[in-house]
């Protein structure tokens, strides 16, 4: 099977020949990785271990012309991020950042603010490339949106889009109508762009801390259901086959919903937030798809090979008649490249399906 016909068929809850895996080294650990194993510095372990997916997106951010350096402050820099917010980072280390300020500091400030048309060419400089090189990798290719609770606070800052979710429905609801349609028009338009109609959209909306939602399954059915309904109605009408989430933290409080929302597959599953994939076959059946279920954040890390071991085997079984994608979001510097290495084998040696 390709990389396509293998995902898919995990997707339709078919017998894939082998067991399908998604997942992402960042930080210092590639370059660890490939000392660990003798490697050169181009070898990418996306293509070395055969890892079935990627993900493309475009410039999605609201206001993309406005992206801009403001200023430096000593060992920091101060920019206009596309999003509406103002963030603080380091000049050397830019991954993770401050947020200190955002364009929508009031809810009237709404009726102002005017999104770029999702068709902008900027947004897709270099995608076109970006697109072949991923194709040229064999890996089943997907669209990728951002999410309207994320989305939404990225203009709004969290804690106080969580107060007005309370506090000032009409303002939300227009919030979440405007972030809503600029997603679905970015959805068409990468789509389009990508021709992935048929493997799918991925909507990545970080909604959730380790114990719970970030809001209570109520304020879910009264702001995000109904919109991700009319989302995923829109989107397939269009030709898209289908719809998945990826959302870190415990998201079980909500999941029914997103299942009747029409998203069918989600990521990462996070162990330590007590989404146990066994638990949830035997729950949801085949209404949902695992992309995920590895610990990356205790079990990885601790790097005890008869853990990961008692951790991967049984998944490993489980997705023998599909309905998985084995691995997590990322890992990075706190898991060795031996303990990587190691649960990279046992996929080798026990999910060969054919």
């Amino acid at each position: 099977m390709t990389s396509t016909e293998r995902v898919m068929a995990a997707v339709n809850f078919q017998k894939p020949d082998r067991l399908p895996t998604w997942e992402h080294l960042w930080g210092s650990l590639p370059d660890a990785w490939r000392a660990y194993k003798g490697l050169a510095s181009d070898v990418d372990p996306r293509d070395y271990y055969g890892i079935d997916i990627s993900i493309l997106i475009g410039d999605e951010t609201f206001f993309p012309s406005q992206r801009m350096l403001v200023r430096e402050e000593g060992d920091y820099e101060i920019h206009q991020d596309g999003w509406g917010r103002t963030i603080r980072t380091g000049k050397t280390n830019t991954y993770f950042g401050e947020q200190i300020d955002s364009v929508l500091r009031e809810p009237g400030d709404l009726d102002r603010l005017t999104f770029e048309p999702a068709g902008l060419e900027r947004r897709f400089e270099g995608f076109d490339e970006q697109i072949a090189v991923e194709r040229a990798s064999g890996r089943c290719l997907f669209s990728k949106i951002g999410g309207l609770y994320v989305r939404s606070h990225f203009l709004h800052a969290e804690d106080k889009l969580l107060m007005d979710m309370a506090l000032d429905e009409g303002f939300c609801d227009a919030l979440f109508d405007k972030v809503a349609a600029h997603l679905t028009d970015m959805a068409l338009e990468t789509l389009k762009r990508t021709n992935t109609w048929e493997t799918g959209l991925w909507v990545y909306d970080d909604m959730a801390n380790s114990n719970a939602t970030m809001f209570s399954p109520n304020m879910f059915e009264r702001y995000f259901l109904p919109r991700y309904k009319k989302l995923i109605e829109t989107v397939r009408a269009a030709g898209c086959k289908h719809f998945f989430l990826h959302s870190d933290g415990n998201i079980a409080p909500v999941l029914d919903m997103l299942l009747d929302a029409g998203f069918e597959g989600f990521n990462p599953l996070e162990p330590r937030c007590g989404l146990d994939l066994l638990k949830l076959r035997e729950k949801y059946g085949k209404r949902m798809v695992f992309f995920g279920g590895v610990c990356n954040t205790r079990v990885l890390p601790r790097g005890d090979k008869k853990e990961i071991e008692e951790t991967v085997l049984p998944l490993i079984e489980m997705g023998r008649e599909g309905g998985l994608v084995l691995g997590f979001a990322s890992i990075g510097d706190d898991v060795t490249p031996e303990a990587y290495d190691f649960y990279r084998s046992l996929i080798t040696k026990y999910g060969d399906y054919s």
